[in-house]
């Protein structure tokens, strides 16, 4: 069955083909985004750049297809004009997150055509809301997940093909999109005269970035792969009886994911791995990882519980000497990480 995409998929995916042979149509130039018509189309790029930097996360706002389409180009044209790298992961991130929300409400047929039509991903529908997909297709990009959960040998695989939820598979496809607005760091826009109002907007947005600049460092500090070696023993303990899909105490469920959370996982990684719990809801064990990461609520970003009260509820495992020291999970963590780069002679 053949699928078309509406302007309002094509607003919603504007990586997709269809999305891109439109903009491409409508012969819409970098120069026209500074004429009085065009407005409406940069103020929205400008939102769009600022939820990324402010929220790490846009909406997608259906109010009028044809700017919110056109906004997308826009948005980065405005990234490349700023030109700085950590700004074009953030932007990158949240609009991979945004893709991710549209794609999982989205029927099967959709999300299939998306995947195959875009990167020439083999699928096929297997069942409601499930999926297989060709194992090469799915060692494109899994392994950029560290979460257990993703990596080949945990998965169901037979006769080269992996079997993929509707939201595994929408995870996918949105963290394709995201590399590849990564990948268009790297084109940066030179020589171009901007009107004084534009760049008076650019300014503003540098300046806003300027002031997170310190947020993203701090999110990137440990922006390498997450060293599960590394983990404390009372992490790898929770972790190993999660795993095993035991029922876990909120206590052990908090200091999993806020240590999670500080030491790089995405939210998307560590709601997967408690998919695995008898009792799991995606919506509330979303909104409860999403809170502690600090992206709801006061947008507190919270730190695992110390040491001392990890031991009043039963959860600490001493089991070296290091442990034995320290006071915190992320403290025994951080000094596991560094003494295997002086090993490795890094």
């Amino acid at each position: 069955m053949s699928v078309e995409l509406t302007r309002e998929d094509l607003a919603k995916y504007p990586f997709c083909r269809e999305a891109v042979k439109y903009v491409k149509d409508v012969g819409l130039d970098l120069q026209d985004l500074f004429k009085p018509g065009y407005r409406v189309i940069l103020e929205r790029a400008v939102k769009r750049v600022r939820a990324a930097i402010e929220l790490g996360k846009i909406n997608t706002d259906l109010s009028d297809v044809d700017v919110e389409l056109l906004s997308y180009p826009a948005s980065l044209f405005i990234l490349s004009i700023i030109a700085e790298p950590p700004l074009y992961r953030r932007y990158a991130v949240a609009e991979a997150k945004r893709i991710y929300e549209e794609l999982k409400l989205e029927d099967d047929l959709k999300v299939k055509y998306l995947a195959e039509s875009n990167f020439k991903w083999n699928v096929k529908i297997i069942g409601l809301g499930l999926f297989e997909l060709h194992f090469q297709d799915y060692l494109k990009i899994a392994p950029s997940f560290r979460a257990l959960n993703w990596k080949l040998v945990n998965r169901d695989l037979s006769g080269g093909w992996v079997k993929v939820s509707r939201g595994e598979l929408s995870r996918l496809i949105s963290e394709m999109v995201k590399l590849s607005i990564i990948g268009k760091s790297e084109s940066i826009v030179s020589n171009l005269e901007l009107p004084e109002s534009f760049r008076k907007t650019v300014d503003e947005l540098k300046r806003l970035y300027e002031g997170y600049r310190r947020v993203f460092s701090f999110e990137e500090e440990y922006k390498g792969p997450v060293v599960e070696e590394a983990f404390p023993p009372c992490i790898r303990r929770i972790l190993s009886s999660l795993l095993k899909g035991e029922s876990l105490p909120h206590m052990a469920r908090f200091a999993l994911t806020s240590f999670l959370v500080n030491v790089g996982k995405s939210v998307d990684d560590i709601v997967s791995l408690f998919n695995l719990t008898a009792d799991f809801s995606e919506n509330i064990t979303r909104y409860q990882v999403e809170h502690i990461a600090g992206f709801r609520g006061s947008r507190k970003k919270y730190t695992p519980p110390s040491c001392s009260t990890l031991r009043t509820f039963g959860l600490c495992f001493p089991e070296d000497d290091l442990c034995r020291r320290v006071k915190h999970p992320l403290m025994y963590y951080k000094l596991k990480v560094k003494g295997r780069g002086r090993k490795s002679g890094r």
